[in-house]
């Protein structure tokens, strides 16, 4: 990864959840980490299982010359979308910030 631009953190899809969102604030490294561990997944995921109000939103550059801009949830889903066309929806679980959504997420997907 060559270099990682955070444009917004705390913002909320959602306008009652705002105040609760405004605590996701994913730093650089915690961002970095995600980026290099994330995996592509189902686009059914972000509605249906992980959905979460919360997101951080920015650009990503990697070494290979691909970017992309980002908007990452807090439960760990996140949409890419390519400089040089389409979109992929990523996710990483484990990646140390606080989601004000924690353990209310349906792993089952139903």
């Amino acid at each position: 990864m060559k270099k990682i631009v955070i444009d917004a953190t705390g913002l909320s899809e959602i306008n009652n959840t705002s105040h609760v969102c405004e605590s996701f604030r994913p730093t650089m490294a915690q961002l970095r980490r995600y980026f290099s561990r994330a995996y592509p997944v189902d686009h059914y995921w972000r509605p249906k299982k992980f959905y979460s109000p919360c997101y951080a939103t920015g650009t990503v550059e990697f070494s290979d010359g691909n970017s992309a801009a980002w908007s990452v949830s807090s439960s760990g889903l996140a949409e890419v979308v390519w400089s040089i066309k389409g979109r992929t929806i990523v996710f990483y679980p484990s990646n140390g910030w606080h989601d004000p959504f924690a353990g209310m997420y349906d792993d089952e997907g139903v």
